[in-house]
């Protein structure tokens, strides 16, 4: 959401301690979001210390002199209805909450007093080193974390860059906890200072009113004086024109083509970098990338920003390689000066500045994304760099220069070249150092660097012609009240297509749904692995014929889900209606070749055995997905499906697909129903197959009073457990019931088991559903604990809330209060509303009343209800009761056989289905 594109909404000022402050006010909103940045990253820990911001930010949540109680602030801030973070980056440490609009008053003398008087007491700080130290452990076999420690290593080591910024057990224990009181103390004095700080509030109040209540709050922050810092060069002459080479855990080949180049994100009056991302990472036909897919080399491309800081930038190339890709690295290289080379052509071509100009100009103009707590704790950031007049008068100049586009074009040469190439097979000689990952530095050759000044020509890459789903008008409907709910315009035994006019946001955008239900692709396990081909293979063809749709502002998704496909569009609906004609003649006509197959086939396979690394609670929540709902399954059995399939395969599944079956769509937005309808009978005419009945999503019913226990084995030391509960129906007091439960039961569950007894990094609950049916899941993951230990903590937490009956009574207004606005809130956007219509149609919902159901249920809701319903649930009287585990270093959770699941097939054979 551009929280900037109305300037006269935002003020600046400055309080009478030096802060500046940027408040955006917007009287339509009834939310309210926070941010504060401070010049305190990890380039400004003490060299003796690497990780002390990382910790003193932790430190602040751990209570202050106005709040003593640990995350006391995060429950004020979850009273109202939302939710407080922070991150510790480079140069600066941020601060943020989005919370409702009235309770703001309150929060920021909580917030104020969080930054300005923590209380650093000992034992918290013993309590969160674990924390920190099991954030650590839980990031060590994260091939991102190992890549940017290698970066790190081969970067200046004069430059803070290379500092170790997380912090670990081993480093903090060279001090006593006195000392690293002391150490605290003396980093919060002098960083947490006002002249260090800047702010940005984005409301329904004036400045006058923020204002106010700032002076009230952060004016008591001591004046201070503003952090300086003296950056060396990022990289040294003989780290540059260089190529790295990383071992990685996934089985991934990358190659990363680095330009070391000075700040240039400071220029804010022109963005050539992005332009110059735009260009590069064109997919459209001419494109680098659509050359180096064609020669078979490369699977993936993405151009833009790599760190950045106050003096240095790098700009990366991120390429997946195929396995034939890697003996083309030099030819690759090439290809991308090549383009480089026609880069500098485009310079005197102002058409093409002009397009791009307008691109953002409609990005900006139409932008209905809202997330404006990323927003505005970016513009806390840049205000750091510079004043708000400087910052407005930039976002209103949208070309870019020739000149500017010319001047950056200067630091992409091969002096300024680093080359990260990532692959198994690669020859190491060094292991970094907290995460043991393998890598190799050494010189590119100076032959190399000389050709590639001046690269050989490369015929099949030129720069793309004008984009032709530019439109030309956007225009709005005119209302039509019949529609302000979906009505059905098809309704036979083969499809339902419904159509919904959007009367809320004004935008001439829109959404079109289209799902195939196929029963060819759902039967088995090898159907679906054959549809998972043949749909990649389909995605990979389209890519080049509509990337310019993407663009332009245009999107599509291509998808599988249980009962066949989807295809989703969204965006400006002037041309959408054309775009979803097309993609379905491209759908029904593509024929892959084998190429194709054995390429989408390899990335398929390494895609699916990457995910079998994924951290053990995310393949917990993913196991549970497979075990509830009967037409999905493991990526473990996935992957030797898709690695037994045939090109022949997909040639008969792609055949069969369009054979029979049956179609629900939804056209949502800022269309007529004349022109609604003249879409829908077009897709009718491209589907004539469309004759067969919806298919079931069954939802098993797990047996009331036995718990089952499954166990996954992942390749990570750390252990992890889910307690998922079942709730006895999907009717709206159950739905409503978990919603509270859960809400209820988070705050005290993340505090006991986390801050409290520190059982592990990753600790919470959800509320989850699968098919509209509702469950709790209690998760925890634990480089310390076996499963078996934090199931029982789990279960002793859930028994001993029954007795905590005065807390939650006092809690549950607030609960109350929070879940009836979430339920009752108007959606955020366009997109947003035709998601929930497109949800509440699959869940037989076309009057959108569901919600409202479930809120007033929740409004006439009593203590005693939760109570009663609560104590059901705690001695497995009426909830069912699953528990996935993954065991790790630790012994397995003893399970007798009979409550076993050993083989996922055979359970569902035997177990009954929710239909």
């Amino acid at each position: 959401m551009n929280i900037i594109q109305d300037l006269n909404s935002t003020e600046s000022l400055v309080l009478d301690n030096g802060l500046r402050v940027l408040v955006i006010h917007k009287p339509d909103i009834d939310s309210c979001c926070v941010s504060v940045s401070v010049k305190a990253g990890h380039f400004f820990d003490p060299q003796e210390c690497p990780g002390l911001a990382h910790l003193l930010e932790h430190m602040l949540f751990m209570g202050n002199k106005h709040h003593p109680k640990p995350n006391g602030v995060n429950e004020l801030v979850e009273q109202a209805g939302g939710a407080i973070n922070a991150w510790t980056g480079t140069e600066f440490t941020n601060y943020h909450f989005q919370a409702q609009a009235q309770a703001l008053p309150q929060l920021l003398p909580a917030f104020a007093a969080m930054l300005y008087a923590p209380l650093f007491e000992t034992a918290k700080i013993a309590a969160e080193i674990r924390s920190i130290d099991a954030e650590f452990k839980y990031k060590r076999k994260d091939d991102l974390r190992r890549l940017y420690q290698i970066h790190k290593e081969t970067a200046n080591p004069d430059h803070p860059f290379t500092k170790f910024s997380v912090g670990n057990e081993e480093i903090f224990s060279r001090f006593s906890l006195a000392e690293l009181q002391t150490l605290l103390r003396q980093f919060h004095t002098g960083h947490y200072c006002a002249k260090n700080l800047t702010m940005c509030i984005y409301s329904p109040f004036s400045a006058a009113q923020v204002a106010a209540w700032l002076t009230d709050s952060f004016g008591q922050i001591s004046p201070g004086e503003a952090a300086t810092i003296d950056l060396p060069a990022l990289y040294t002459t003989e780290q540059l024109g260089v190529q790295i080479n990383i071992k990685p855990l996934q089985a991934a080949r990358r190659l990363i083509v680095t330009f070391a180049l000075p700040a240039l994100q400071l220029e804010i009056d022109t963005k050539p970098l992005d332009f110059i991302s735009h260009v590069l990472g064109d997919e459209g036909s001419g494109s680098l990338f659509a050359y180096l897919k064609a020669k078979g080399w490369v699977t993936n491309l993405i151009a833009g920003s790599g760190i950045e800081g106050q003096t240095f930038k790098d700009f990366n190339i991120n390429l997946q390689l195929t396995e034939s890709g890697l003996n083309y690295q030099d030819d690759i290289v090439n290809a991308i000066f090549y383009a480089l080379q026609l880069l500098l052509s485009a310079c005197d071509e102002t058409w093409r500045l002009q397009e791009k100009a307008k691109l953002n100009q409609l990005a900006r103009q139409y932008d209905d994304s809202h997330k404006p707590l990323q927003a505005i704790s970016d513009l806390a950031e840049l205000h750091q760099y510079f004043d708000w007049q400087d910052i407005a008068s930039a976002c209103q100049r949208e070309a870019l220069t020739q000149q500017s586009l010319a001047q950056a074009l200067t630091h992409f040469t091969p002096q300024n070249l680093r080359l990260k190439v990532i692959a198994p097979e690669i020859q190491t000689n060094k292991q970094c150092a907290y995460y043991d990952a393998e890598y190799a530095m050494q010189p590119i050759s100076e032959a190399k660097l000389v050709s590639w000044q001046q690269p050989r020509p490369v015929k099949a890459i030129y720069l793309p012609p004008a984009n032709p789903f530019i439109g030309d008008s956007y225009s709005l409907s005119k209302p039509e009240q019949k529609f302000a709910l979906p009505q059905p315009v098809v309704a036979t035994k083969g499809m339902d297509f419904w159509f919904c006019q959007d009367h809320q946001f004004a935008l001439p955008k829109g959404d079109i749904f289209v799902s195939f239900d196929v029963p060819a692709l759902a039967q088995n396990i090898h159907q679906v692995a054959a549809k998972r081909l043949w749909l990649a293979a389909v995605n990979d063809y389209l890519q080049g014929q509509f990337y310019r749709a993407e663009i332009a502002g245009l999107h599509y998704r291509i998808y599988g889900h249980q009962g066949g496909f989807s295809l989703h569009t969204r965006g400006f609906s002037a041309q959408q209606g054309q775009l979803v004609n097309r993609l379905i003649a491209a759908i029904g006509d593509f024929s892959p070749d084998p190429q194709t197959f054995h390429q989408v086939q390899q990335v398929q396979c390494q895609s699916l055995h990457n995910s079998l690394l994924n951290k053990p609670i995310n393949r917990l929540f993913s196991r549970l997905s497979v075990l509830i709902q009967r037409n999905t399954h493991a990526p473990i059995d996935m992957l030797d499906a898709v690695a037994q399939c045939q090109f022949d395969d997909i040639k008969v599944v792609r055949d069969r697909a369009f054979d029979y079956y049956h179609i629900d769509g939804l056209i949502h937005g800022n269309w007529s129903s004349g022109a609604a309808n003249r879409i829908i009978e077009s897709i009718r005419a491209q589907t004539p197959s469309a004759i067969a009945p919806p298919l079931p999503r069954p939802v098993a019913n797990l047996p009331l009073g036995k718990t089952l226990y499954h166990e996954v084995v992942c390749e990570h030391d750390d252990a992890a457990i889910v307690l998922f509960l079942q709730a006895p129906s999907n009717d709206v007091w159950d739905v409503a019931m978990c919603m509270v439960l859960e809400q209820m039961l988070a705050g005290a569950f993340f505090n006991t088991l986390r801050t409290e007894k520190q059982l592990g990094y990753i600790v919470g609950t959800g509320y989850v559903t699968h098919n509209q049916h509702p469950g709790i899941a209690f998760y925890i993951q634990s480089p310390n604990n076996s499963p078996q230990v934090l199931l029982e903590h789990i279960t002793a937490f859930l028994h001993q809330q029954t007795s905590e009956k005065p807390f939650y009574e006092n809690y549950w207004p607030h609960i109350q209060r929070n879940l009836l606005k979430q339920l009752q809130d108007a959606d955020l956007n366009q997109s947003m509303r035709s998601q929930r219509i497109w949800q509440s149609l699959g869940a037989n919902d076309p009057t959108l009343n569901h919600n409202l159901m479930i809120a007033s249920t929740i409004e006439t809701m009593q203590f005693t209800d939760i109570e009663r319903y609560a104590n059901d649930m705690s001695i497995n009287q009426s909830f069912k009761q699953l528990v996935l585990s993954a065991p790790g270093k630790f012994p397995s959770i003893s399970a007798s056989p009979e409550a076993s699941i050993a083989n996922i097939a055979d359970f569902k054979s035997k177990v009954e289905f929710y239909l």
